[in-house]
């Protein structure tokens, strides 16, 4: 992990009549300059810079969730580094994101959008709150706002986003909120995600062939180690978070949930 500095402010310095893209580097030429900000302007040309050297440090507050959220930072295992969430619902998008296995990288508060005079937000600058990419390569925004929150001037934001996506050539989706249960219950199984969680390949096997027809969680914990089944919970729910196992996430957890092999093939998904 990169140290935690303070916020960094996009600097938007230039006005033009065309969309502008603004964001933070850490290219070795910009260190080299002793510069590391950069922007273009929008065109299908922008999408296929290597945005993979942007850092990925948080770039900005908002004042209006300082008091509601202490700042998080969601550990992404698959490169090793974290993300930094800047409110509860950040946070939550981020976990199904995480769960969905079709986000390789992501970057929190990753650039501004400088809108031009074409556009209905002239004069104006959004910061997304992600940019994505995917297993395919390719890359996406979101937004984070709860379905509840979503007024007329959001809805002309995120219109005028997505037309700036369209144009790059990237994916782009607001993000409005999950099933509170499930949630909730996703993220205990997220506590089993970790590589010290995964169970042996022989272990593995033993479960997913105890599992096939559905077992509730504490009898599949109790025939798989029987001299310590709270060791085998983690295996289990490291095997649901993979989705090997199938489980019901709107359902209340509790010893009797049923766990069922998910991939009768058996086989392993990377963590």
């Amino acid at each position: 992990m990169r140290p935690v500095n303070e916020a960094k402010q996009i600097a938007v310095r230039r006005r033009s009549s065309s969309t502008e893209l603004h964001w933070i580097s850490r290219s070795a030429e910009n260190v080299a300059a002793g510069t590391n900000q950069e922007f273009a302007v929008v065109g299908p040309d922008v999408g296929d810079n290597d945005w993979a050297v942007i850092d990925p440090m948080r770039v900005r507050r908002s004042a209006g969730v300082r008091h509601y959220f202490t700042p998080a930072m969601y550990f992404w295992q698959r490169t090793r580094s974290h993300v930094w969430c800047e409110s509860q619902a950040e946070r939550w998008e981020v976990l199904w994101l995480d769960f969905s296995d079709q986000v390789e990288r992501l970057w929190s508060q990753p650039m501004a959008i400088a809108f031009g005079h074409g556009s209905r937000l002239s004069g104006s600058t959004h910061v997304p709150d992600l940019l994505a990419q995917f297993a395919d390569g390719t890359y996406g925004l979101f937004d984070v706002r709860p379905a509840a929150l979503i007024d007329e001037p959001a809805r002309m934001q995120f219109a005028e986003t997505a037309a700036v996506c369209e144009t790059v050539g990237w994916r782009y989706r607001v993000l409005t909120g999950h099933d509170t249960r499930a949630t909730q219950n996703l993220d205990c199984l997220s506590a089993s995600r970790h590589d010290r969680c995964l169970p042996t390949r022989q272990m593995e096997a033993l479960i997913l062939d105890t599992a096939r027809g559905g077992r509730p969680r504490g009898e599949l914990c109790q025939i798989v180690c029987p001299e310590c089944p709270p060791l085998a919970c983690a295996w289990v729910d490291n095997l649901a978070w993979r989705r090997l196992l199938h489980v019901d996430l709107a359902a209340v957890f509790s010893s009797e949930t049923i766990y069922a092999t998910a991939n009768p093939s058996g086989e392993r998904r990377a963590g």
